[in-house]
């Protein structure tokens, strides 16, 4: 095994999660910055809507969500797969389509994290405003 850094990631949807965990097979020490308080990134959904759209407003709360409530994959699950962790139809599940909506696609985010141990690599409620070298 080669060196060993301490690496920040940013961000706990899929992508910072699989980073996450590839990281920290190679032995690094891994912590995961999460603005939000749970992983799912923009799996996330919540039916608040800015009050400025066009972000006119610089002091405007920003809702970070880009679902709608009836939001369904345009990939089979199939193809959102990992070898190691695949994205399999659950049994008495509540969708048993090849294009899983939004719900289904955060629990399989869900159990991917908690499966693989990140969940306490994560710093929740951290939002990430500049980075760099020190």
């Amino acid at each position: 095994m080669g060196e060993s850094y301490k690496v920040a990631v940013i961000g706990a949807g899929i992508a910072g999660l699989l980073t996450a965990r590839e990281l920290q097979r190679q032995g690094h020490h891994v912590t995961v910055f999460e603005k939000a308080d749970k992983v799912g990134g923009n799996w996330i959904y919540t039916p608040r809507v800015e009050t400025d759209p066009l972000g006119l407003d610089p002091n405007r709360e920003i809702v970070h969500s880009s679902l709608y409530k009836s939001l369904r994959t345009n990939l089979p699950r199939q193809a959102m797969s990992f070898l190691d962790y695949p994205f399999l139809k659950k049994e008495g599940g509540d969708d048993q389509r090849n294009f899983p909506g939004h719900e289904e696609v955060l629990r399989f985010i869900e159990g991917f994290a908690r499966d693989f141990g990140l969940m306490e690599l994560i710093q929740f409620g951290h939002q990430v405003i500049r980075g760099g070298a020190s």
